[in-house]
């Protein structure tokens, strides 16, 4: 038997010094050919082949005539797991300086110092649990036990310290905001400085420093202004006097917004209407920056150039004053009826009523009442709006026909003398007719119950409202014939208007 076991001991250890050479020589060959394409592992192959392959050799061969037991054979051990140690962390270091330049590039994606250290720290108690439990067979249990006990006594001890390097741990994996953002964490605002493991500091608006526990910013709602882009909408409220037109108060307080210093174009600024109340009217302005930095700025010079604007393009704003007084109901809509005589001025400047008498043209300016409208707003839509007859005072306005896509198709344009609308949509028609406003219009409204008296009385009035009737008509009737019959075009180049 023993002499089995010797020739058994013979043939493994012949194996092993033919086959160990060989994994020498093909290590060495593979660092060769990564000092070719010069590979940042080329260290790490060095290693391998010039400690952790011979040491492992010398540890095998040693062992199986020493015992592994013997105190040599176990320095060979220590040294072995040094080097494997080493190799490692030099492998380690080369992903860390791949995460590094990616973080370099962007700084989203930096990676924390302290997770970059925690697989080297890792792998170092590892290393040193192998040597005293595998190499010397040190028994740890009793360590163990009590550095459990000790770590249990000093985590209650600093709860609320650990509690803070754990939300900074976490913070700084989610990442929320780097250093230069500008944030909003509840009770903070201001630019990110910096962030470590404890606590994350911000420079106020003021200039002040203010160091803020990560523990509460973990436990707030926290608001990046500068992530996913550094676009911001400002938000202003302005109020307008009552007198003045929507269109109008809105044409001033965008011109105020494109000319104030920082505003951007694309996207260009906003006006909305929020509030319609006597006597005054509350708009919103939405202004976009680039830089939440200079949002106090851009929001007093704005301010700034809606008091000049308002001035120079006649907008009043509201008076800071108040007048106490009784307000009759009657008394103010008798008051807001128009001058019969300034009715009259307006009819009297359309070539439509020119033509009529005296009595008649009282009569039709006893009955108008002016109405304004909006530009884009609808004045006149065939089928709904037949009761009145509507004369364009002041203002442009479009006769167009929209399909039943909703493509609107321009009939007539229309200017002041005008009337509008005066089409009779027909059943058949696949288009619907109606008066538009190109600009603020001021109309004078007539009701039919008298204009259709006085007309029925002048037939050359009424003649001349059939013609501007049927010439719109067939207007909207060649059309019809081009929407239905693709790629013919109309020729038809009468004046749609009065």
């Amino acid at each position: 038997m023993m002499l089995i076991a010797a020739i058994g001991t013979i043939a493994w250890t012949a194996a092993f010094v033919i086959i160990a050479p060989l994994v020498i020589i093909g290590a060495g060959e593979l660092e060769g050919r990564l000092t070719y394409r010069d590979s940042p592992f080329v260290p790490a192959a060095s290693i391998l082949r010039t400690w952790v392959l011979p040491l492992l050799a010398i540890l095998v061969v040693a062992g199986g005539f020493l015992g592994f037991d013997s105190l040599a054979v176990r320095l060979v051990g220590t040294a072995l797991v040094i080097a494997i140690t080493a190799d490692l962390i030099v492998i380690l270091a080369v992903f860390v300086r791949m995460l590094k330049a990616r973080g370099a590039q962007d700084a989203r994606r930096q990676v924390p110092r302290l997770l970059l250290a925690m697989p080297r720290i890792l792998l170092i108690l590892l290393a040193g649990w192998i040597l005293l439990t595998g190499v010397w067979s040190v028994d740890l249990t009793s360590l163990f036990a009590t550095l459990g006990v000790s770590t249990l006594i000093v985590s209650v001890a600093l709860q609320d310290t650990l509690s803070g390097i754990a939300s900074g741990f976490l913070l700084m994996l989610d990442r929320p905001f780097q250093p230069g953002d500008w944030i909003n964490a509840e009770t903070v605002e201001g630019r990110v400085v910096d962030t470590n493991w404890r606590s994350t500091r911000i420079q106020d608006r003021d200039g002040d420093l203010i160091v803020v526990p990560n523990g509460q910013l973990a436990g707030a709602t926290i608001t990046n202004y500068d992530e996913p882009k550094q676009l911001h909408r400002i938000v202003i409220p302005v109020q307008v006097a009552f007198v003045n037109p929507p269109t109008v108060a809105k044409s001033m307080l965008l011109d105020a917004a494109r000319a104030t210093p920082g505003v951007l174009s694309d996207p260009g600024p906003a006006i909305r209407v929020v509030q319609v109340d006597d006597p005054l009217m509350g708009y919103e302005a939405d202004l976009w920056v680039d830089d939440y930095a200079i949002v106090p700025r851009v929001s007093s010079d704005f301010r700034s150039l809606v008091w000049y604007m308002s001035e120079r393009q006649g907008v009043p704003l509201p008076s800071p004053a108040f007048d106490l007084y009784t307000y009759d109901g009657l008394q103010v809509a008798e008051a807001a009826k128009p001058d019969p005589a300034t009715v009259r001025r307006r009819l009297i400047k359309s070539p439509l009523f020119a033509q009529l008498g005296d009595g008649d043209m009282d009569r039709l300016s006893s009955a108008a009442l002016p109405a304004r409208f909006a530009a884009g707003e609808a004045i006149v839509t065939a089928g709904r709006d037949q009761s009145s007859l509507f004369v364009l005072w002041s203002g442009r306005a479009r006769l167009e026909a929209v399909d039943d896509g909703g493509v609107s198709h321009d009939i007539a344009d229309l200017g002041p003398g005008d009337v509008c609308g005066v089409v009779t949509a027909s059943p058949d028609w696949p288009v619907l007719p109606r008066t538009v406003a190109v600009t603020d219009c001021e109309v004078t409204v007539i009701n039919l119950d008298t204009s259709g008296t006085i007309i029925s009385k002048n037939a050359g009035l009424a003649n001349a409202l059939n013609q501007i009737a049927n010439r719109r008509s067939r207007r909207i009737e060649r059309l019809i014939a081009d929407l239905t019959a693709p790629g013919s075009e109309s020729n038809d180049d009468e004046d749609g208007g009065s």
